[in-house]
C-alpha cells in the first residue's frame, strides 16, 4: 500500500517504522507492537505521513503518555522546529519564538550538534520549571534517537552523544548506551 510523504513522493507503507520509532520513544515492545498494529489497520492507500504520525501520537497517548511525549519531541527535532511550553511540544515550521526573555530563531529542524546545546539547555530549564523528570528522561532518549536519524558524520555523532551523556551525568543520571538504553 502506497502512502504520501511530505515531499509528495510515494512510499510503500512499513509498519516496522512505526514499531521502531515507538521503541525509540521509550515504549515497551508490546506497546510498540500494539501501536504499529492499530495504525496499520487504519492506514489506507494515499494516506499522508502527517496523518499517520497523528494516528501514532494519538494511540501512544492512550497506551503510554510518556512515550507519546517523547515521540512528539522526536518528531519536532527531526521533522520541524520545536518549542517547549509548559512541558508540551509544538511543531513550528519556521520563524522566531520566545523562550522566557529571549528570542530564538528556529531552524527547520535539528541539523547537527549546533542546535543540541540549545535543546539541552531547554531540557534543563524544563526541569527547573517542574516538568517531571520522567518526561525529560523520555525526551533525552528521543533526542538520542534523533541524533541517529540525522545521519551525522562519525566525529559529529560521537560529539553529540558525549554532549547528551554529559548532560545526563550533570543530572546525576547514568549515560545512555550505544542503543539509547540506560547503562
Amino acid at each position: 500500500m502506497k502512502i504520501v510523504k511530505r515531499s509528495g513522493r510515494l512510499e510503500e507503507f512499513d509498519p516496522g517504522k512505526i514499531y521502531r520509532v515507538c521503541l525509540a520513544a521509550g515504549a515497551p515492545e508490546e506497546v510498540a507492537a500494539d501501536v504499529a498494529s492499530h495504525v496499520a489497520s487504519s492506514v489506507h492507500e494515499g494516506m499522508t505521513t502527517d496523518e499517520i504520525r497523528r494516528l501514532v501520537a494519538a494511540r501512544l497517548e492512550v497506551e503510554d503518555p510518556v512515550a507519546a511525549e517523547a515521540y512528539r519531541f522526536y518528531h519536532g527535532l527531526v521533522k520541524g522546529g520545536i518549542m517547549l511550553v509548559d512541558g508540551k511540544v509544538v511543531n513550528v515550521e519556521r520563524g522566531i519564538i520566545y523562550l522566557g526573555a529571549r528570542a530564538v530563531a528556529l531552524p527547520r529542524s535539528l541539523r547537527g550538534v549546533e542546535g543540541l546545546e540549545g535543546v539541552l539547555a531547554e531540557l534543563e530549564e524544563d526541569l527547573r520549571y517542574g516538568v517531571p523528570r520522567r518526561i525529560v528522561a523520555a525526551r533525552i532518549r528521543a533526542l538520542r534517537a534523533a541524533v541517529d536519524a540525522l545521519g551525522l558524520s562519525g566525529e559529529e555523532r560521537a560529539r553529540a552523544l558525549e554532549m547528551i551523556d554529559a548532560f545526563r551525568r550533570s543530572l546525576g543520571w547514568p549515560p545512555l548506551g550505544r542503543d539509547g538504553a540506560i547503562i
